[in-house]
């Protein structure tokens, strides 16, 4: 089964959810779809007003209200059905934060979770109209977790049990990433990205050889392209560095999710939306571009052989504190208060 992970940047207006909902129609079967929150609705969600009136025209939904032309009369019906029971929810909960005064993780979590299911449920209901049948499936029942609200820990034995028990109904299965449930069936989150580890999760349990990644960028680049003009695409990253960028806090990969991925040899792919160009992390070592990484000690730089990391050392020595490289990793560490991201960037790119 081909897993496809969609991040809610990559769905943030209405002519990339139509070319989304278009190409599932020209794929190869079957495909898991991995849904995030649309746009910037977990961040509605998470920093809601409480103590205002909530009513629907303030509702961190209704772009789906005012795209609802996407879909046909039966399953606008559908779709408003199950988003009316979701926002009832919502201001239940928002209610009983503003008598209590209190707002636990725990009610935090059943919030956040609205935003994934909301929106895959509009990407069910939208294949719908499009007359690709589909399966609504809901991750929290498939990806299971411990108590720790807010940072859930993934249990991926019990998960891939879970996923591996489910008889799914259609060749097109349509879910969730980031929100799961602990043994009490309560609603976890597993961190902000954390829908590339439920990407993960699935590939592992259902046997799938790739992961395809769509975000809002074109392809993983060498530094932030919105910030640097130079940022170069990078097409080949090994899990090694792909694993030590992600522990560094590199966005666009979760901790956890390489390690899983290596160890069943399943390639992750990145695509933009909008581009034809990928960056495949894979068991291959060859690579063509590192990855600039700001830390709190100074920078990362990953993947890169040993003759250009002594270039850099060279180049910048009056500016380095201490840096360290290892081969296993084929990873630059830089310890700096002076260098300035653009600046170490500038030079890396030009080594190559």
């Amino acid at each position: 089964m081909k897993i496809i992970k969609i991040g809610g940047t990559a769905l943030s207006n209405l002519s990339n959810v139509i070319d989304f909902a278009n190409t599932i129609n020209t794929s190869n079967l079957p495909i898991l779809l991995v849904i995030s929150a649309f746009g910037k609705i977990s961040s509605s969600l998470k920093n809601i007003n409480f103590d205002s009136n909530f009513t629907k025209n303030s509702s961190p939904f209704r772009f789906f209200r005012e795209n609802s032309s996407l879909l046909t009369d039966s399953e606008c019906v559908e779709f408003f059905t199950y988003l009316d029971k979701v926002e009832e929810i919502l201001t239940k909960r928002a209610k009983g934060i503003t008598i209590s005064g209190e707002f636990p993780l725990k009610v935090m979590d059943e919030i956040l979770s609205f935003g994934e299911l909301v929106s895959s449920y509009f990407v069910h209901s939208q294949l719908n109209s499009l007359q690709i049948d589909n399966e609504f499936v809901d991750a929290r029942a498939l990806i299971k977790t411990d108590s720790n609200y807010g940072n859930a820990q993934l249990e991926l034995d019990e998960s891939i049990a879970y996923i591996q028990k489910q008889k799914f109904s259609s060749n097109v299965i349509v879910t969730q990433g980031f929100i799961a449930s602990d043994s009490s069936d309560n609603t976890t989150t597993m961190g902000f990205e954390s829908s590339n580890l439920s990407a993960t999760v699935f590939a592992n349990a259902l046997g799938s050889s790739e992961i395809e990644i769509v975000t809002k960028v074109n392809q993983i680049f060498s530094s932030d392209p919105e910030q640097n003009k130079k940022a170069r695409a990078v097409s080949k990253i090994p899990y090694s560095s792909a694993s030590t960028l992600a522990n560094n806090g590199f966005k666009m990969l979760f901790p956890g999710m390489i390690d899983l991925a290596e160890k069943k040899n399943i390639r992750i792919v990145y695509r933009g939306i909008n581009s034809n160009g990928v960056s495949i992390i894979s068991n291959e070592p060859l690579f063509d571009c590192p990855v600039v990484l700001v830390t709190g000690f100074g920078f990362i730089v990953s993947p890169i052989i040993s003759t250009n990391a002594i270039r850099i050392i060279e180049n910048f020595d009056s500016k380095i504190v201490e840096f360290s490289f290892v081969r296993s990793n084929n990873t630059l560490t830089i310890k700096s208060s002076e260098l300035e991201l653009n600046e170490l960037h500038d030079y890396v790119i030009a080594l190559f």
